[in-house]
C-alpha cells in the first residue's frame, strides 16, 4: 500500500471535469456499456477518448438527464442536495455554498471550460439548458487552476440531436408551484443542426411572503465543416426573480457555557421584510471549434463569455441571539447593485500514440480565465426592530448605493442607543485574471496497470480599486500576483480483473488569499495550499451497467492565516487543518430500466492548529454529518406488462451536525463569551415518484418529497442567524409531451 501510495495522483480532473457532451442516459456509456466520461476532446463524433469511469483513480458522482427529470432536480442546489457526499449551507437563502469533503467547491467548468462566472453576484443555475452534472470530490486544480481541495462541479450542456425532436413539459404542484418547459432540436441538412429552448417557473414558498419566479432560454447551433472540423456556438439567458432572507436566530447559550438550542416556531416563519427582493439577469454565449487532426489526434478550442446584472433589495435580521422569552432582533436594510463580466477561453489537444504494444494518451493545453466585478451598495444597520416569535415587517427606507444618504432618527434599542442609524455606502471594482498550462498523460506499461501524471503551471493576478468613500489620496487600488504555481498530480489504476480495480491518487491545490496585516518575518502572504491522498476500488457488475466504488481519502490544507493577540501588527501562516473520510457507491443500471445513483459518505475535520488554541482538535465544518446516505432509485420496466409504469424514490439521511462556537473562557475561569452552538440531531427524508407513460409521446408522473412530513432544519448557521428550516412535505405533478 505504501509503494501504491508513493504513485497516486489527481487524474480524475483530466476525465471528469473536463468532460463534456453526451446528450442522455444512454449516451454516458459506450458500446462495452461503461459508464464513461468524456475527456478534453469533450464531444463523442471526435476526440475518441472516451474513459471508463471504473478507470478514474477518483470519486465521480454523475447525475445525468433522467435522474434530474425523475426528481425534478430543477436547479443546482436541487441536485447537490441529492449527490453523496455533498452539504448544502449558507446564510443566504439564494446563495448557497456546496461543502465537499470538509471544504467549499468553488471550481466551475461548461463543457470542459473552467469559468468565474458561477460565483456572486451570479445565482445557483437551474438546470434545463443543461443535460447531465459531473461532481468531482478532491481537488480539481489540474484543469481549474485555483480552488479549494473540495471538488469541482462540471456542466454539460444539450446540444443538436441527430433526428428532430420536441420535448415539453407542464408541471403544477405545492406553493402554488407552476413550471413549463419546451425544448426543440432539428438537423439542418445534413452537417448542422439547432437546438433551443424556453422555461418558465413561478412558485410561492414554504415560509411566509416569499415568492419566485425565473424565466431561461438557450440556443445552440453546430455546423460540421468538412469531415473533420466541427463548430458549435450558443447562448443562454437567465432571469431570476425571489425574495431573500438570512434565516432565523437561535436562542443563546447559557450562562453556564452550555449550548444554544434551535427555535421551535412555525416552519412558515419569515423575518425579512415583505419587500425583500432582488431581480438577476444572466447573459452567456459560447463557442467552440474541434478539429480532428487524424484518426488519433485532435484539437479543440473554446470560449465562454458572461455577463451578470444584479440588484439586490432586502432587509434582514442582525446576527443577534435571543432568549425563550423575547425575541426581538435588530434589522438591517441593504440595497447592492452588482454586475460581472467574465471570459474563459481553452485550447487542448489529445491524442494516443503506441508504446509498449498499447495505445497511451495525452492531453495538452492551456486555459485563460478573467472576472470584471462593480459593485455598490448601502447598508442601514439597526434601523428597526423585529419579534421573532410574531414577525411584523418593517417599512421600506430609501437606499441608494450610488448617493450618500444623511442619517435616520429611529427608536432606541441596545443595538443602537443613540437612535441615529447610519448609511454605509460603498463601491468597489475587482479585476482577477488567470491562466495555465497544463498536460496529463495516462501511460500502460503492463496489461492491466495505468499510471497517470502530469501538471499545471498557473498565474494568477488580481487588483481590487476602492471607488467610494474616496480617500485623501484618491482611489484605493491594492492587489497581488502568484507566479508560476505548479499544481501536481499522478495516479495509478490497477485491473485486478476486467471488472474489479483497485487505485490511488494524490490531488494538489492551493487557494489565494490576503491580509490586511503584514506577514511575520516580512514577504507576501502564500497562499492557502491542500493536498489529497485518495485510495479505493471500483467494481462494474451486470455487463458493466452498474459501478459500484469505495474510497478512503485524507485531505490537509495548510498556510491559513493565525494571528496572535501579543502581536497584533502581524499575521502568521501557519493554521492548519485536515480531513478525512471514506465515501462508497453506486451509479447505474441494475436491469434495463432500473437506475440507481447513492451511497454512503463518512466525514471528520479537524483543526490542527489555529490563533484560538482551544478550537484545536474541534471539528472546523461541523455543519457536514459525520455520517451521511444518499440513494436515488427508480424502475421503469421496458418490456412486460408493467411497461409504460415506472416507480421510484429517494431516501436520504444524515446524522447529528452543528454550527457556531463553544463557550470560551476568561484564564481565572469566567465566562468570557456564550455559547453560539445550535444543534441538529440526525433525520431522514423520504421521497417518491410513480408515472406513466400514456403513450410515446405522453407521460405523466407525481412526485411526493417528505412523504412523511419530517420537521427539521436544513441549514444551521448559530445562534445569531443562517438557521433554515427544511421544506414540508411538496407534491408536484408533471405532464411530459415528445414528439415524434
Amino acid at each position: 500500500m505504501v509503494a501504491l501510495l508513493a504513485m497516486m495522483g489527481q487524474v480524475a480532473q483530466a476525465e471528469v471535469a473536463e468532460a463534456a457532451g453526451a446528450e442522455a442516459a444512454a449516451q454516458t456509456r459506450n458500446t462495452d456499456n461503461d459508464i464513461t466520461v468524456i475527456g478534453k476532446s469533450y464531444g463523442q463524433e471526435v476526440g475518441k477518448t472516451l474513459t471508463p469511469l471504473k478507470d478514474v483513480p477518483n470519486t465521480v458522482t454523475i447525475i445525468d438527464r433522467a435522474q434530474i427529470e425523475a426528481q425534478n432536480l430543477f436547479t443546482l442546489e436541487d441536485a447537490l442536495t441529492a449527490t453523496n457526499g455533498i452539504t448544502v449551507t449558507g446564510v443566504g437563502s439564494e446563495d448557497p455554498s456546496f461543502l465537499s469533503r470538509g471544504f467549499a467547491i468553488n471550481n466551475y467548468l461548461v463543457d470542459g471550460t473552467p469559468t468565474f462566472s458561477f460565483g456572486f453576484p451570479a445565482v445557483v443555475p437551474d438546470l434545463f439548458s443543461y443535460d447531465r452534472l459531473e461532481v468531482l470530490r478532491g481537488p480539481a486544480g489540474l484543469f481549474s487552476g485555483s480552488g479549494n481541495p473540495a471538488g469541482s462541479v462540471n456542466f454539460v450542456r444539450k446540444r443538436p440531436l441527430d433526428a428532430f425532436k420536441i420535448s415539453a413539459s407542464l408541471g403544477y404542484g405545492s406553493y402554488d408551484n407552476k413550471r413549463g418547459e419546451l425544448d426543440i432540436s432539428t438537423p439542418i441538412g445534413d452537417r448542422a443542426g439547432l437546438r433551443g429552448g424556453v422555461m418558465v417557473q413561478d412558485q410561492d414558498q414554504f415560509y411566509d411572503v416569499a415568492h419566485r419566479n425565473r424565466h431561461t432560454a438557450f440556443l445552440v447551433g453546430k455546423l460540421d465543416v468538412g469531415d473533420r472540423t466541427t463548430i458549435t456556438v450558443g447562448g443562454n439567458y437567465d432571469r431570476f426573480k425571489p425574495a431573500v432572507q438570512t434565516g432565523l436566530p437561535g436562542i443563546i447559550g447559557g450562562l453556564d457555557g452550555s449550548d444554544g438550542q434551535l427555535l421551535d416556531v412555525r416552519r412558515s416563519t419569515y423575518v425579512g421584510a415583505d419587500w425583500n427582493r432582488f431581480r438577476s439577469e444572466i447573459w452567456t454565449a459560447f463557442a467552440d471549434i474541434t478539429h480532428r487532426l487524424s484518426d488519433r489526434w485532435t484539437l479543440r478550442a473554446s470560449g465562454l463569455f458572461t455577463d451578470v446584472d444584479r440588484l439586490d433589495v432586502y432587509s434582514y435580521i442582525g446576527s443577534q441571539p435571543i432568549t425563550p422569552t423575547n425575541g426581538i432582533t435588530s434589522h438591517i436594510a441593504y440595497i447592492g447593485d452588482s454586475k460581472q463580466k467574465t471570459a474563459s477561453f481553452d485550447f487542448n489537444g489529445v491524442g494516443s500514440f503506441p508504446l509498449f504494444g498499447r495505445d497511451q494518451t495525452l492531453i495538452l493545453g492551456a486555459d485563460y480565465q478573467a472576472n470584471l466585478q462593480k459593485s455598490a451598495f448601502t447598508r442601514l444597520s439597526n434601523y428597526a426592530r423585529i419579534d421573532v416569535y410574531d414577525p411584523v415587517s418593517p417599512a421600506e427606507p430609501v437606499l441608494n448605493p450610488y448617493v450618500q444618504l444623511p442619517p435616520l432618527r429611529v427608536p432606541i434599542t441596545p443595538q443602537n442607543p443613540t437612535g441615529i442609524a447610519t448609511h454605509a455606502t460603498g463601491r468597489t471594482e475587482t479585476d482577477v485574471e488567470q491562466y495555465g498550462l497544463y498536460g496529463q498523460m495516462r501511460l500502460s506499461p503492463l496489461d492491466g496497470v495505468t499510471l497517470i501524471g502530469g501538471g499545471r503551471l498557473t498565474w494568477w493576478d488580481t487588483e481590487n480599486r476602492t471607488l467610494y468613500p474616496v480617500p485623501a489620496n484618491g482611489v484605493i487600488q491594492t492587489g497581488y500576483t502568484i507566479e508560476n504555481r505548479f499544481t501536481p498530480y499522478a495516479g495509478i489504476v490497477w485491473d485486478v480483473t476486467g471488472q474489479l480495480n483497485l487505485y490511488g491518487s494524490y490531488a494538489d491545490s492551493f487557494t489565494p488569499q490576503t491580509s490586511a496585516l503584514p506577514r511575520a518575518g516580512g514577504g507576501a502572504i502564500q497562499p492557502l495550499v491542500g493536498e489529497q491522498y485518495e485510495a479505493g476500488s471500483k467494481l462494474t457488475l451486470f455487463d458493466r451497467r452498474l459501478l459500484l466504488s469505495a474510497a478512503v481519502y485524507q485531505i490537509k490544507q495548510s498556510n491559513r492565516l493565525f494571528t496572535d493577540a501579543a502581536t497584533p501588527d502581524v499575521v502568521y501562516q501557519i493554521g492548519a487543518v485536515r480531513s478525512r473520510g471514506f465515501e462508497a457507491g453506486a451509479q447505474g443500471e441494475i436491469l434495463p430500466g432500473w437506475l440507481l445513483n447513492g451511497g454512503y459518505s463518512y466525514t471528520k475535520t479537524k483543526y490542527l492548529e489555529d490563533s484560538n488554541t482551544a478550537l484545536e482538535g474541534f471539528t472546523f465544518v461541523p455543519v457536514i454529518p459525520k455520517h451521511a446516505i444518499k440513494g436515488f432509485t427508480n424502475y421503469a420496466p421496458v418490456t412486460g406488462p408493467l411497461a409504460g409504469f415506472s416507480v421510484g424514490g429517494s431516501v436520504t439521511w444524515l446524522s447529528k451536525t452543528f454550527a457556531g462556537s463553544p463557550a470560551f473562557y476568561n484564564p481565572n475561569g469566567s465566562l468570557r463569551t456564550r455559547s453560539s452552538i445550535v444543534r441538529q440531531g440526525g433525520y431522514a427524508l423520504v421521497d417518491l415518484r410513480a408515472g406513466y407513460r400514456i403513450s410515446e409521446q405522453i407521460g405523466l408522473s407525481v412526485n411526493v418529497n417528505n412523504l412523511f412530513d419530517k420537521n427539521y432544519y436544513a441549514r444551521l448557521g448559530g445562534t445569531g442567524r443562517g438557521n433554515f428550516y427544511g421544506s414540508p412535505r411538496t407534491v408536484f405533478a408533471t405532464l411530459r409531451l415528445s414528439t415524434p
